[in-house]
């Protein structure tokens, strides 16, 4: 499931709040990349067999997949859509 048009800072504060609640980053875009949060960044998190990924474009913000259940929590708990 997909979730896109997230608004930057809502996205910014969904990906800091799960990585306080223990998911953990297993990819990035390299932070090395010149347009690494100007034109384009990503992460993937992970907790126990559970995955998440975020995607960001300054043209469309942020953009979350993931498995129903846990991208259904997200919509739950930051009333997305």
């Amino acid at each position: 499931m997909k979730i896109e048009n997230i608004e930057t800072n809502l996205g910014n504060t969904i990906l800091d709040e799960l990585k306080k609640d223990g998911w953990k980053v297993s990819a990035e875009y390299s932070p090395l990349a010149f347009d690494k949060g100007m034109d384009f960044d990503s992460y993937t998190l992970k907790r126990n067999k559970a995955k998440l990924h975020f995607k960001w474009t300054n043209w469309f913000e942020w953009e979350i997949q993931g498995s129903d259940i846990e991208v259904n929590y997200l919509i739950t708990k930051y009333k997305l859509r």
